[in-house]
Formats: C-alpha cells, sequence, structure tokens
C-alpha cells in the first residue's frame, strides 16, 4: 500500500510540473532583510503536450531580477505548484484550497545551466511555452537556471501530505499515459 501511495504522489507531482507554465518561486530574501520572498515565474521542464519532461523546473531570468539576486546569494529555494494552475481544478470545481486540487512544493538548490545539451533543452522548453521570453535583451544577461531538487512535497488528496518523496522515483518516473 506504501509503495501505492508514493507511486500516486510522485504522478500526481510530476503531472503537476508538466503541465504548469508558472510556479510561485519562494528565496530568502536579500532585500527585505529576514524575510521569504515569493512570486510567479515562468517555467518549463520540457513541452507540456509530449511525454519528454524532466520533473526539473528550469526558469530563464536575468541577474538583475530581484529573486534572481535571491539566490544567487542563497540558493536555496522552493517551487510551489497548484493543479490550479493546470485549470484542472478550476475545470473540475474543486477550490484551489481543497486538498483534491493537488499541490507539490519542490525545495534545492539554484544552479546556472552551462552543459550545452541542457542549455539547448531549457531553450526548448521554455522559449515554445513562454515565446516572449526569446525576445528580452541580451544586454540584461539572461540565462537558464534549474532546480537541484533535494525534498518533494505532495498534497493531493486528504488525509494529509506525502513528505519527502524519493528524488531518484520522482526524476526517473516515466510517464505511462
Amino acid at each position: 500500500k506504501q509503495w501505492y501511495q508514493r507511486r500516486v504522489a510522485i504522478t500526481a507531482g510530476r503531472w503537476m510540473v508538466k503541465f504548469s507554465n508558472v510556479s510561485i518561486l519562494a528565496t530568502q530574501s536579500s532585500f527585505l532583510d529576514g524575510f521569504p520572498f515569493g512570486q510567479n515565474k515562468d517555467v518549463a521542464d520540457g513541452l507540456w503536450n509530449e511525454t519528454l519532461s524532466t520533473g526539473v523546473p528550469c526558469i530563464y531570468t536575468s541577474h538583475l531580477e530581484i529573486q534572481a539576486q535571491d539566490f544567487l546569494k542563497d540558493p536555496k529555494v522552493t517551487f510551489g505548484y497548484s493543479s490550479e494552475f493546470t485549470h484542472w481544478c478550476n475545470d473540475n470545481g474543486v477550490d484551489n484550497d481543497d486538498p483534491r486540487c493537488g499541490k507539490v512544493m519542490l525545495s534545492g538548490e539554484m544552479e546556472k545551466v552551462t552543459d550545452e545539451a541542457e542549455v539547448t533543452w531549457s531553450k526548448y522548453g521554455l522559449f515554445t511555452r513562454h515565446p516572449a521570453t526569446k525576445n528580452w535583451p541580451v544586454s540584461h544577461g539572461f540565462a537558464f537556471y534549474k532546480l537541484n531538487i533535494q525534498n518533494i512535497f505532495v498534497l493531493d488528496f486528504y488525509g494529509g501530505p506525502t513528505m519527502h518523496l524519493n528524488v531518484t522515483e520522482y526524476l526517473d518516473y516515466k510517464f505511462d499515459w
């Protein structure tokens, strides 16, 4: 039974990350001393309409952006996703705060994407999902960043969250639908 519950939680988490174009990125603020800071960010882990998906959030941002300044100082962040971001909850008459409207929080450390194959993959996912981003000014020093996941927290039904999912199982998940 525990294996099945873990598998369901992993599937729910990967589904939300795959089908969400935005996430809430939370950082330790470098300008609001002692406070966390969260804001919505364009994200991608590949394309939503194909089976290629990594489960790893990737963003495209400038070192001038406030949250980039935060995670360049302290790379520990959390990406928060909700099934509401996929429109599933609204389409099914489920309120965002209802436990059936799944949530996944991915915590870890941000890392600049430097590997050429990963940069190509990041461009493919982000520029396809968010076409305007490919025209952002080069002079602002935009770059791709990804999350090195260290903790996964999923809530997708009544009864409380599944905490600390196995990161390897999450990353190795293969869509079978």
